[in-house]
Formats: structure tokens, C-alpha cells, sequence
């Protein structure tokens, strides 16, 4: 009788202990610099790195843990994970909101540019405008151009992916980034965000010349997200991020830390884009489910 009356006890006692316990949440992230940087001099200093690290201040009512992933395992983990798992820097699109839940945008930046090395053949295709159609560069054989699968793409670049074109598969790594592939003459162009060509160019032993020029008739701009699985917890903690972010946009900090790796060029170019969310920022009404509608970021 008094072993279990000590039992009763020692339930008793731990009830309040675990109604205090803080709802887990699972951040993960993967190495994709200069947006998320895992490891080296700059560990930690990305631009959604240092996004969030302004973020999660404002919501501590919750125990966050950090986990890298690669690109690919993030995408499962999102369909298949039962616990409250988040990342940052994601893109809108109707099938990734079927799994997960979206916050505000977090952060705008450059789009998926074609880059390439300054006086390359690639930039007589320039247009006008300074976009080039990349249906008549991929088809150009004399030309090689390089992407990276696992990723969302405009849908006229998936077009052209999808049909014969001269561009290769390539997983991009810090060992074998782009940059290295464009300065080996591997590769004459790439499809990739310009600030990552900049960043991995910033590690070669020589300075290389790089150029970028928007795709013609995809999204200038990338607009990303802060997403959730579709747990109670999750759906609670976007709408508590959606709370913070219109604070956070009007603070110079905050926009600061999102132009951190742009070059001059790269911020002139979402500068409009950036006052735009500012602006949004403060006039959003979250729906019923306190989420971002799918839309065409």
C-alpha cells in the first residue's frame, strides 16, 4: 500500500512538470549558402539564418531544436513526419501546401537568374530588356548549362526541363559548386540564385567575372516562407510567426539581414519588391486557418 501511494505521489508531482513541458518543434535546415550556412567561417550568418535568429525570441513558448537535412530528405520529411518539424526560406506552391502550413513571407530576394562568365557567347542572347530565353539557349549545342534537380523552378523553366535541352544535372556542393564548374569551362551558364554564384565565388583562388541575366517571362523575384506540418502545433506557431513578421519588416535589422549577401545590383533589383511587403505586411488578415494562401510565389 505505501509503494503504491508513492506512486500516486510521484505522478502527482510530475502532472505540473508536464503541463509546463514546451510543444517540441523541429527546425530544419539544410547547406545552401550564402541562405543557410552549416559550416565554415560563415556558419550561421546566412540570410534565413539570420532571419530567424530574430524570430524565435518572439516565441518562447516552445522548445526549438535545430536538425540538418539535405534538400531532398527535407521534402520527405515534410510528407511523411508526424511531429511538428519548420523550416525557413521556402517557396509557395499549391502541392507544398497540401503537407504544410505557410507563414507571411519571411524574405524576398533575386529569382532563379541564368549566370554566366562576363563575355561569355551566352550573352548574345541577351534580349532588350536584358533577359534571355532560355528555350533558345538550352537548345544551342554548342553551349552547356547546368541545374540543380529537388528544387522549384518557374514554369517556363520547368518547360524546359522537361523537354530535350542541353543542360545537365548537377548536385551542387561547397566542394563542387557552380562556381568552380563555371570557372573549369565545365559549364558555360547555370540556373541558380546570383548570390550563391557570389558567395561560393568569394572561396576560388582567382577573382571571377560573373554575370546574371533574369530568365524572360519567370518571376524576377523569389518570395519565401516560413512553413510548418500540419499539426496543432504547427498550425498555433505560424499563426503566432504571423503575428511577429509585420513588426519585423518595418525594423531596419531585420531588412538588413535579408540584403546581407545581395551585391548592389541585387538589391536595387528587390528593393521595390521589399517595400511592396512592407507595406502588405501591415494590412494581412490571416484566413480561418491563419496561413498563406497558394499563390504564385
Amino acid at each position: 500500500m505505501l509503494a503504491w501511494t508513492r506512486v500516486v505521489l510521484s505522478s502527482l508531482l510530475l502532472l505540473p512538470l508536464l503541463a509546463m513541458a514546451k510543444p517540441q518543434v523541429f527546425w530544419l535546415y539544410t547547406d545552401w549558402p550564402p541562405h543557410q550556412i552549416a559550416s565554415g567561417p560563415f556558419k550561421s550568418q546566412g540570410t534565413f539564418d539570420k532571419l530567424l535568429q530574430q524570430i524565435l525570441p518572439g516565441l518562447p513558448g516552445y522548445a526549438h531544436q535545430t536538425q540538418l537535412v539535405s534538400l531532398a530528405r527535407l521534402e520527405q520529411q515534410f510528407q511523411q513526419s508526424q511531429l511538428t518539424i519548420c523550416t525557413t526560406g521556402i517557396l509557395l506552391t499549391e502541392e507544398r501546401a497540401r503537407d504544410r502550413y505557410f507563414s507571411l513571407p519571411m524574405a524576398v530576394g533575386p529569382g532563379i537568374y541564368i549566370n554566366y562568365l562576363a563575355g561569355s557567347a551566352v550573352a548574345e542572347y541577351q534580349q532588350a530588356d536584358g533577359s534571355i530565353d532560355l528555350q533558345q539557349l538550352a537548345a544551342d549545342p554548342q553551349l552547356v548549362g547546368a541545374y540543380q534537380p529537388n528544387r522549384y523552378y518557374s514554369p517556363v523553366v520547368m518547360q524546359v526541363l522537361a523537354a530535350e535541352h542541353n543542360l545537365l544535372v548537377q548536385q551542387f556542393t561547397s566542394e563542387l559548386n557552380a562556381a568552380m564548374l563555371l570557372q573549369s569551362r565545365r559549364i558555360d551558364y547555370v540556373l541558380e540564385y546570383p548570390e550563391r554564384l557570389q558567395f561560393y565565388a568569394l572561396a576560388l583562388t582567382e577573382p571571377l567575372a560573373l554575370s546574371s541575366a533574369e530568365v524572360a517571362l519567370a518571376e524576377p523575384t523569389a518570395i519565401s516562407h516560413i512553413t510548418c506540418t500540419k499539426t496543432a502545433v504547427g498550425q498555433q506557431l505560424i499563426s503566432e510567426i504571423n503575428q511577429l513578421l509585420p513588426v519585423l519588416w518595418q525594423q531596419a535589422s531585420y531588412t538588413e539581414a535579408m540584403q546581407h549577401w545581395l551585391d548592389g545590383n541585387a538589391r536595387q533589383r528587390v528593393s521595390a519588391d521589399i517595400q511592396q511587403l512592407q507595406q502588405a505586411s501591415m494590412q494581412f488578415e490571416p484566413g480561418s486557418d491563419n496561413t498563406v494562401k497558394p499563390g504564385n510565389h
